[in-house]
């Protein structure tokens, strides 16, 4: 039998449960001291487990043959978004085929999967549902325009959107790189969801989700102005001047030449980016585009004043008055 040094060798650390512990021959009094950490219940590890990725790491422990991380859990190990409420969340959200047993216990949340819709991965040696089975068992906890940033990330291809944890490492300096999850993929599993909890909420959410969203709060943005009773914009508009381009723009009213722009704080904080984006919005302005420049507070918690600035843009451009 191997040796409490032979748990940990060569493991860099890794988690193991408090039951490999003692058969391993350590002592109650050691996996309970200052030595070890606990980042669930019934595991043990040397160091802390921070990320989303090693929190999720640390429980694979306790992981039953098949079981797999779903909801919001297995969300953060995707790295998609998820609302800030649930910040202070520890839960664990187990996923297991339909027929085995579920596991149970403080913290943890657990739901059986029928096999036709039941899609497992392996992801950097987390067992994790598949992305659009993490979609739609975050369903339950999410609103429908929650859901749809989610699924705008998902379906996102561009290399600037931050955070996803894709499969792959996308070919540096590339661009693009494969989605988690494809819009029909997302479909399929909102029709076959049915009459389960949080079903209505992805057949509504789905055919709001838009590929080409480069942010969450880009996201947001355009959810903003729909829900305002605005027409929808155009995602990820390539403005050109002939043949030169002349810069993408987050949302834009093509015909009426409007562009709008979500500006997060690194588009303040990085001067490269800040001196760029003066220069796309001088250029639109040269060829005769509007430009509005959101912010987080002109969204949150009252988008009036933003809202009237979209509606009067398009006003003006309606009634001839140009941009």
């Amino acid at each position: 039998m191997s040796g409490p040094e032979d748990l940990l060798h060569g493991a860099g650390e890794r988690p193991f449960s408090v039951g490999d512990g003692l058969r391993a021959g350590f002592t109650t009094g050691q996996l309970n001291s200052a030595e070890f950490t606990s980042p669930h219940r019934g595991v043990r590890m040397r160091g802390a487990a921070t990320s989303p990725l090693e929190i999720a790491r640390a429980f694979v422990p306790r992981l039953g043959w098949r079981a797999v991380l779903g909801g919001l859990r297995a969300a953060r190990v995707w790295g998609l978004p998820v609302p800030r409420r649930f910040d202070g969340d520890s839960t664990v959200h187990v996923l297991v085929p339909t027929g085995r047993n579920r596991p149970v216990g403080r913290g943890i949340q657990s739901r059986s999967i029928h096999e036709r819709l039941w899609e497992a991965r392996k992801l950097h040696g987390v067992p994790v549902a598949s992305p659009s089975l993490t979609w739609a068992t975050a369903a339950k906890e999410l609103e429908v325009s929650e859901l749809v940033v989610m699924g705008d990330a998902l379906v996102a291809t561009s290399t600037n959107y931050e955070g996803l944890v894709r499969p792959e490492h996308p070919t540096e300096g590339g661009r693009t790189a494969p989605p988690l999850a494809t819009l029909e993929e997302l479909v399929e599993i909102a029709d076959a969801w049915g009459s389960r909890r949080g079903g209505a909420a992805l057949r509504i959410a789905v055919t709001r989700i838009r590929a080409g969203v480069e942010s969450p709060m880009e996201t947001w943005t355009r959810l903003v102005i729909v829900t305002a009773g605005l027409p929808e914009p155009e995602v990820g508009v390539e403005v050109w001047n002939g043949s030169e381009l002349v810069g993408r723009v987050d949302l834009a009213y093509r015909a009426q030449k409007i562009a709008i722009e979500y500006e997060g704080d690194h588009h303040r904080t990085d001067k490269r980016q800040w001196r760029k984006d003066i220069g796309r919005v001088n250029r639109l302005q040269e060829i005769d585009w509007f430009a509005i420049r959101a912010t987080a507070s002109q969204l949150w918690p009252t988008p009036t004043r933003f809202v009237e600035q979209v509606r009067a843009a398009l006003r003006r451009a309606t009634d001839g008055g140009g941009p």
